[in-house]
């Protein structure tokens, strides 16, 4: 865990300087919050490895509310190719904060040509991190659909370096019809060496855990599937459902995304 601890060492001397940017000049801030967003996610991940279950579901919260804020604000695509980023605020037990990721979108305007909703519609890859949206809302009939769509438009056209993808619309599946053992064969799967490293291409975290089966896992979980994956790639620790008391705010720029 050495390199992980580095890395977070090397993150936290240029925090200080991340934030006089920001505070110098607002047109900082997306470019500043991607930093921010992997320093926040190094550090979820270390607690989550030191078993700071509690400290973990924090940073994820953070991690969360930074890349809410590049959607929000900045019209920022992340959808579109980020499962992981819908899957952090599932692993940091915020309630108010999943209800808020299952609504939110990028728009028709400043860097797409048309919205989240609509590119879904054409079966776009959009569709991935809107079904887990779905599920965070308990909207089944909102799963059901992209689900039809995922079938019909997605699976055809999906390119022979992503057929690994159709895992995930089987999950989907199996979580929708509460099929545990499914679930967890699909896990399993997940976090086999070869799609989890084409799956997982950050070269120290991939050592640690693997998304999106973790997120996964813990939706699961949400629904009331209690998964069991026989790997440490799904740290068991932070899968049950236990909200903290508080959640804190510790950057002045992000206060504004208070709940």
């Amino acid at each position: 865990m050495d390199d992980l601890i580095d890395r977070i060492k090397r993150f936290d001397k240029r925090k200080s300087k991340w934030i006089n940017n920001i505070l110098n000049d607002k047109n900082n801030t997306l470019k500043m919050s991607s930093n921010f967003h992997f320093l926040e996610l190094n550090l979820a991940i270390y607690k989550l490895l030191d078993k700071k279950i509690n400290e973990s579901k924090q940073h994820f919260y953070i991690v969360s509310i930074i890349d809410k804020i590049r959607v929000s604000e900045f019209n920022n695509r992340l959808f579109d190719f980020g499962l992981p980023y819908v899957c952090f605020p599932i692993l940091s037990d915020n309630e108010n904060l999943i209800q808020q990721y299952s609504k939110l979108r990028y728009q028709k305007g400043k860097n797409a040509e048309l919205s989240m909703d609509e590119m879904v519609l054409q079966g776009e890859s959009a569709v991935w991190c809107n079904t887990v949206q779905f599920f965070m809302a308990n909207d089944f009939k909102g799963v059901e659909r992209n689900l039809n769509i995922i079938e019909t438009l997605t699976l055809p056209k999906l390119p022979k370096n992503q057929q690994e993808f159709k895992i995930d619309y089987e999950f989907y599946k199996a979580l929708l019809n509460k099929d545990k053992s499914k679930c967890e064969e699909l896990l399993e799967q997940l976090v086999s060496t070869k799609i989890h490293k084409k799956r997982n291409d950050n070269a120290v975290l991939n050592k640690y855990v693997s998304q999106p089966a973790l997120g996964y896992a813990k939706l699961a979980w949400r629904q009331s599937l209690e998964v069991e994956v026989n790997s440490p790639l799904i740290p068991k620790e932070i899968l049950p459902i236990e909200p903290l008391d508080n959640y804190e705010i510790p950057y002045d720029f992000l206060k504004d995304e208070l709940f």
